[in-house]
């Protein structure tokens, strides 16, 4: 199975088609350059005059074109909708009635998606009085108009959306020619449109790509459905029946079932029916194990561990961690899509902001997880089994096929099945939620976890950036992990400190190279024509790897003093209070910049840069030290909680799902979507919910087959 998903993605270029027309951010500096491109736009730089024309207006242009021999199903349809608009007909004011209109209310507060109504336009009108719908001789069809512009500073922007709606016979090139002629844009091309027509579900057929996947889907729902089937009839045939040993040439069959516990005595001839059956279930046993119901039972087991070797705090970190992840990717994507952005950055002054802002942090959460679970599971490995090639070999092996088949599965949803996720004025109906780049140039670089490196700007699955960089600490680990484990300790500890070191150097080098370079990604956007933040500090392993050499130091530390070292007190409360006080400045410390109108000075902002990531990773750190010591206290209990460890199961699949998620609900809207801090957080929590929801589909049938297939393979 794992071979077919690889030959597929191995194929995109073949099986998928191209598309130029893009609707929405893909990744998380995209969403931001569009975001503060639109907060720039003042009442006096939007040309809103050219786009509103009368009916009357319309006709006479309408007249003015159609004065050749020939004329197209498009132009008489728009004739006949114009003149019935002018007639007062119901259906057509009900069609130029869901026109986006210009200068609506709120434009000086970032609206500029003057989308109109979307189902007005595709439905037909009810009238509540004879309770009957208006018939009209041709439906409609929405299209979004995406108008470039340019702001006060000249930079080229996102510009407007404009919704129009048109007689269904039109096609693209020809709406294009009507939006010309109407707007007097001469710049307008089929490319600036989006319409509902070009839905991938209007379409005669299915692209290769998607009945690809499908068959893919198809394959492993049914052997998670045999195995459902299988594990239902094995614990039936269990419980029903229980078989004795042979007494005097007969088998004495005992019902369980019934409350008298009566013996049945069987002829011996019946032994070969019920016998066969009872023989068959061991080999039924690995087809039941991609059972539904046994992978929901391993979900959702809530029972405390209690073995000294456990590590239950590190659930509610993982979880709280995925939780602030979803915090700041649910504002930051909603944002794309509202009409008043500007009011979302007036937050920024409020200093509780400051933990949506600095939610870029939870990541390097992950990374200092992921390093001090690698140096325990490493070092437990190697007193279990002799160090050897076999064991080497394994450590790479393992963690790849244990991570990539299900983000290759999700890849593959993402390109293909999206399109078919929802419709709205600005729904990617044509493409999904991958562009053109990920489907031509950067699909293959997800198979070798190198897409953070090579064509970084055609990444697929805009959070994958997190997954190439964890595999490639992977990679360079041992590096570290060997030493330790052979008697070196000193050298793995001066291995995992260079990480450190190389990191915090690289951050200030790049800096130093690139003086124009923007500091954040939140100013990332300002600096279009030059290096990008993103792609050169903020996905970059060189810069990113310091909190996880944190990870694998902190690993080193545990390991050496053991699980019951007991610290003296008032180490513990001076390291306790030291980190509480770091982690707040971390957090907290760019509130300045943005209440302060110059904001912070260049060096103090390329200090935050240097220094945030190892500092915060530091704290972390110290929590893990105290948790696995047993002097966590309270942290410890609420981290330790039983409810952690479900949403911890389901949190890798959550992490690659969430996006797919949040932007299926926000472009579901169709209407642009008014930011209030109480609808935000209703939104989050939904979006929580619905997260964790998918990801219990997505781990049994896409995590957990391979999972067992991996464990059958390695007999681990």
């Amino acid at each position: 199975m794992y071979i077919i998903v690889v030959v597929l993605l191995l194929s995109l270029p073949d099986i998928v088609y191209p598309q130029a027309y893009q609707t929405i951010p893909l990744r998380f500096d995209i969403a931001t350059n569009q975001l503060l491109q639109r907060h720039r736009y003042t009442h006096h730089e939007i040309d809103y005059e050219a786009y509103s024309i009368t009916p009357a207006e319309m006709l006479e242009l309408n007249l003015d074109s159609s004065n050749s021999n020939e004329t197209t199903k498009c132009e008489q349809d728009f004739a006949i909708l114009v003149k019935a608009a002018l007639r007062r007909d119901l259906w057509a004011l009900k069609i130029f009635d869901s026109w986006g209109k210009p200068l609506p209310s709120g434009l000086l507060k970032g609206n500029i998606l003057w989308t109109g109504n979307y189902d007005e336009c595709l439905d037909p009108l009810y009238q509540v009085p004879n309770k009957t719908f208006v018939h009209q001789p041709f439906d409609g069809q929405y299209c979004a108009l995406s108008l470039s512009g340019t702001t006060s500073e000249g930079a080229t922007s996102s510009g407007l959306t404009l919704g129009i709606c048109v007689p269904e016979s039109c096609d693209r090139q020809a709406i294009a020619i009507l939006a010309r002629s109407l707007f007097k844009k001469d710049n307008i091309t089929e490319n600036n449109l989006l319409c509902s027509n070009d839905a991938a579900s209007k379409q005669k057929s299915l692209s290769r790509g998607a009945v690809a996947t499908c068959v893919v889907l198809s394959l492993l729902g049914l052997l998670v459905v045999i195995g459902t089937i299988v594990d239902l009839l094995t614990s039936r045939l269990k419980s029903v029946t229980h078989v004795a040993p042979h007494i005097n040439g007969y088998d004495c069959i005992s019902s369980i079932s019934s409350t008298g516990a009566k013996s049945i005595v069987v002829p011996g001839y019946s032994r070969f029916s019920i016998q066969t059956l009872v023989d068959a279930i061991p080999r039924s046993v690995f087809i039941a194990q991609f059972s539904a119901i046994r992978t929901s039972r391993r979900i959702f087991t809530m029972t405390k561990n209690d073995d000294e070797n456990s590590l239950a705090f590190i659930h509610g970190l993982r979880v709280l961690s995925l939780f602030w992840v979803i915090l700041g990717h649910s504002i930051l994507f909603n944002l794309f899509y509202t009409s008043n952005p500007v009011d979302v950055l007036s937050w920024s002054h409020n200093m509780a902001f400051q933990f949506i802002t600095s939610g870029i942090l939870s990541v390097d959460t992950f990374f200092v997880l992921s390093g001090f679970l690698t140096t325990i599971i490493f070092v437990r490995a190697v007193t279990k089994e002799k160090f050897s090639l076999r064991f080497f070999i394994l450590y790479y092996v393992h963690r790849y096929i244990r991570l990539t088949p299900t983000f290759l599965l999700i890849i593959l949803v993402s390109i293909n099945l999206t399109p078919f996720f929802g419709r709205g004025p600005i729904f990617p109906v044509v493409q999904g939620f991958e562009s053109d780049g990920c489907r031509h140039r950067g699909w293959w670089t997800d198979i070798f976890y190198i897409g953070n490196l090579v064509h970084s700007d055609d990444m697929c699955l805009g959070i994958s950036w997190y997954l190439h960089n964890d595999m490639q600490f992977h990679w360079i680990a041992p590096l570290a992990l060997i030493p330790f484990v052979i008697g070196r300790k000193p050298i793995g500890y001066v291995v995992a400190i260079l990480f450190v070191l190389v990191s915090m150097g690289s951050i200030l080098g790049i800096f130093l190279y690139y003086p124009s370079m923007s500091l954040n990604l939140l100013t990332d956007a300002t600096n279009i024509d030059g290096p990008s933040f993103f792609s050169k500090v903020y996905i970059t392993p060189w810069c990113r790897i310091s909190a996880y050499a944190i990870g694998l130091l902190t690993g080193f530390i545990v390991i050496n003093v053991g699980r019951s070292y007991h610290s003296n007190t008032c180490t513990k409360l001076f390291g306790t209070f030291l980190a509480i006080v770091v982690g707040l400045t971390c957090v907290f410390v760019m509130y300045l910049d943005y209440v302060l109108v110059p904001g912070l000075s260049r060096s103090a902002l390329i200090a935050y840069q240097i220094l945030s990531r190892p500092c915060w990773a530091l704290v972390i750190g110290w929590i893990l030290f105290l948790c696995s010591t047993n002097q966590g206290g309270i942290v410890n209990t609420i981290l330790s909680w039983p409810i952690w460890a479900p949403l911890a199961r389901l949190n890798y699949s959550a992490y690659l799902i969430h996006l797919t998620v949040l932007l299926t609900t926000i472009y579901n809207h169709t209407m642009p979507i008014y930011n209030q801090p109480y609808m935000v957080l209703n939104t989050y929590v939904s979006n929580i919910f619905f997260t964790y929801v998918t990801a219990i589909v997505v781990v049994i049938f896409f995590e957990t087959p391979f999972f067992i297939f991996e464990k059958y393979l390695f007999k681990r």
